[in-house]
């Protein structure tokens, strides 16, 4: 059984595997990953402006839109799996799913939103041996996930 880190700040929660080291650039998005390479994820928290009116759920839709329409180009053979928004305008929560079978490519994106935060990451399975192993290595790390700033 796989040892965990947890990093906790003042905003957000994750648990990882504890041997999974910092890969991250300079850009802000913290990125750890397998020490073969083969798996990692991303996490980055925002903030938006006061100016913002968009409600919570409105908040996750809009970010799931843009992540599928990056994550998911045209012009590969992408299966969407699963894709679901939960909540309302005060607190929200959003998941999504999709391999490429032919690149052996799982990922799957949660995000949180509660007032003027929105956390949002992403989960890479790099060679995958199908949906279910991936979504059942990652359960762990997806489930720790948990925005505390509000």
């Amino acid at each position: 059984m796989a040892e965990y880190d947890r990093i906790t700040t003042d905003s957000w929660t994750v648990a990882f595997p504890s041997d999974w080291p910092d890969a991250s650039d300079s850009d802000g998005t913290l990125y750890f990953e397998s020490p073969a390479g083969d798996k990692g994820f991303y996490i980055s928290l925002w903030l938006m402006s006061d100016d913002e009116t968009r409600g919570s759920r409105e908040l996750i839709e809009s970010f799931q839109s843009a992540e599928l329409g990056s994550f998911f180009p045209a012009d590969e053979t992408w299966h969407l799996i699963s894709h679901v928004s939960e909540g309302d305008r005060k607190s929200a929560t959003g998941y999504w799913e999709g391999i490429n079978g032919e690149r052996k490519y799982w990922i799957c994106g949660k995000q949180i939103a509660a007032g003027k935060h929105v956390l949002r990451s992403t989960f890479h399975d790099y060679h995958s041996s199908g949906p279910e192993a991936s979504a059942d290595f990652f359960s762990t790390i997806v489930g720790s996930l948990a925005l505390s700033a509000a």
